[in-house]
């Protein structure tokens, strides 16, 4: 693989331990993912030449899909890299002004372009706004929708686009169905990075991604579209998480982990990990003064973070945010150095299996390598010459990573050893 190899981030499915797992990345030869099977086997995963860069990569197991990102749109394809298409293009905002629209929230359907739009964040009778994740980028599409294709039910009808009698309509007596005066849209374009889902969790439908340019952190439903702006104020979370001054502006999340309603980030420029809790919007502080945290990854019972840092060490922060050995709440005491690759290596992407072992990508030497949780061992698996890998039938039960992330195959029982 040579200098094939990516930087970027390790994420491992929540799937049944089996024989077979899949790793990913990318061949910077080209702009494509690449699949690689243990007994070698390559397949290459798309070849759009409008890529520039691959930046993140998820794999939600439960929905059988790889999604990453390029840095201008989030793609998914299926395990196997057919069906490749954008899913996130740009966030959609429609405002819908008229009348009879609803005896309630419940009582509105609304769709764009033929997706449902069902992130309702305001509603009466009289104007309804929704926002969702609009499957499409191109600079054509992004001045504005096609009115026509946004419509409206409720239990008393449909109404598509705007109505150009609305003055006369809405004057006549025992007219029930939905009256639109005017439609407005508001089309953000997006940036997105680094990509998380809760590999936890078989129902987890929450893909989260960050925004590297509007120092942003989303979420989208990977089945509805529904799409939510989790940190709704840059401004406000530098000054008050990050203590950036006010002018400050970049905000670089390129750590990224969820487990349940938490949602942990690092900000790289100045060494901060936060949580958010997405029930009640409650953003904590976790620890702050890490060199460059980049790669991040949670244990099952979200109790212990692990970090990829810059200068090839990997930390372990409690992520309670409590202090491990003292009552200060800097780098040293809430956060454990586990293990020192070398102050050259760049480290990128992190990733906790089932069994406790931790897998990274060292990015300038093309190298992906683990070690035990109880050894603390460094072992390279990719790039180079394996060192303590396991042979004979103890590589079935071997846990393989890359750069971009791991997959692990589903296969039937009476093949799992």
């Amino acid at each position: 693989m040579g200098s094939r190899l990516l930087r970027a981030l390790l994420v491992f499915g929540s799937a049944v331990l089996a024989h077979r797992s899949t790793v990913y990345y990318r061949d910077s030869t080209n702009t494509h993912l690449v699949a690689r099977e243990t007994d070698q086997t390559r397949v290459a995963i798309g070849d759009d030449p409008s890529w520039t860069k691959l930046l993140g990569f998820t794999v939600h197991e439960a929905g059988a899909r790889l999604y990453w990102s390029d840095g201008n749109a989030i793609w998914r394809a299926n395990l196997d890299g057919s069906d490749g298409h954008i899913f996130v293009g740009a966030m959609v905002q429609v405002t819908w002004t008229g009348a009879n629209f609803g005896f309630g929230i419940h009582d509105v359907a609304l769709r764009v372009e033929g997706v449902p739009c069902v992130r309702i964040t305001a509603w009466s009778r009289t104007q309804v706004t929704c926002v969702m994740a609009r499957p499409a980028r191109t600079v054509a599409s992004t001045a504005s929708l096609d009115l026509s294709a946004i419509s409206m039910t409720t239990s008393a009808g449909t109404t598509n686009g705007v109505q150009a009698n609305y003055d006369s309509l809405v004057l006549t007596p025992g007219l029930a169905m939905p009256l639109v005066q005017s439609i407005a849209t508001r089309v953000t374009l997006l940036n997105p990075h680094t990509l998380a889902i809760d590999h936890y969790d078989p129902s987890a439908h929450w893909l989260v991604f960050s925004d590297d340019a509007n120092g942003r952190v989303y979420r989208v439903d990977v089945h509805s579209y529904a799409m939510e702006d989790l940190l709704t104020s840059v401004r406000r979370w530098h000054i008050l998480l990050f203590q950036l001054p006010k002018h400050a502006q970049v905000w670089a999340v390129h750590g990224l982990a969820v487990v349940g309603p938490s949602v942990y980030f690092s900000a790289e420029a100045n060494g901060t990990i936060a949580r958010l809790d997405t029930t009640s919007g409650a953003v904590t502080p976790v620890v702050s003064g890490l060199p460059s945290p980049r790669g991040l990854c949670v244990d099952v019972m979200n109790t212990t973070l692990y970090v990829a840092a810059k200068g090839g060490t990997i930390w372990a922060v409690a992520s309670s945010g409590m202090p491990v050995h003292g009552p200060s709440r800097t780098a040293p005491t809430v956060a454990r150095r586990l293990l020192a690759v070398s102050s050259l290596a760049r480290l990128n992407g992190i990733a906790l299996s089932h069994d406790g072992r931790l897998y990274w990508s060292e990015a300038n030497t093309n190298v992906v390598a683990r070690t035990s949780l109880v050894q603390l061992r460094r072992e390279v698996l990719f790039g180079g010459t394996p060192q303590s890998v396991p042979t004979g039938d103890d590589t079935k039960k071997a846990e393989v990573a890359a750069c971009f992330g791991v997959k692990w195959h589903k296969v039937p029982s009476d093949d799992v050893e």
